[in-house]
């Protein structure tokens, strides 16, 4: 059992030698068998990747989901701000916009594909016809949670963009 462990230790050793002679010289025999490994190497992780794409190609990609029923998407919103979904319960309008955290607070700079900050906000507006105030909601979204954020009611605004991410401040003026 020595004998072997001993016997391949040398083995390793000559092996050692063989590739730091080749890495040491850079030109002759050595230089062409450091190409050549460059060369299989390059070989096995080419063959991998085209064994991941044949694999990821004959996946299924994920079914398209709609909304749920009562709801309907608001046509243009998902080129604007984010998805809006709209629905009629009884006498009442429900309103939801989806917005990432990045969409409403942007800084100076900031790149559209950073992806520092991704967290998403649930608005959600409901009014009844005839009333001037609507309840309003601001949710945020966890991977395994929904936390109600404020609740608040507010004049109905027509122009549902300037709710979800305002434009100018609409506050008291501080002097």
């Amino acid at each position: 059992m020595w004998r072997r462990a001993v016997m391949d230790s040398k083995a390793c050793q000559s092996w050692r030698l063989i590739a730091t002679r080749g890495a040491a010289a850079g030109f002759g025999k050595h230089a062409s068998t450091s190409a050549s490994a460059a060369a299989a190497v390059n070989s096995l992780l080419l063959r991998s990747l085209k064994e991941h794409y044949l694999e990821v190609s004959k996946m299924n990609p994920p079914p398209k989901v709609s909304p749920p029923s009562p709801f309907t998407i608001i046509k243009g919103a998902l080129d604007s701000n984010g998805p809006v979904l709209k629905r009629t319960y009884g006498k009442e309008e429900i309103s939801i916009f989806v917005m990432r955290l990045a969409n409403i607070i942007r800084g100076e700079g900031d790149d559209p594909e950073d992806d520092g900050i991704n967290q998403l906000f649930l608005h959600v507006d409901v009014s009844k016809p005839g009333q001037e105030d609507s309840l309003q909601f601001l949710c945020g979204l966890y991977p395994d949670a929904l936390g109600i954020h404020s609740v608040s009611m507010r004049p109905k605004d027509e122009s549902s963009v300037d709710v979800v991410a305002p434009s100018k401040y609409n506050g008291p003026v501080f002097q």
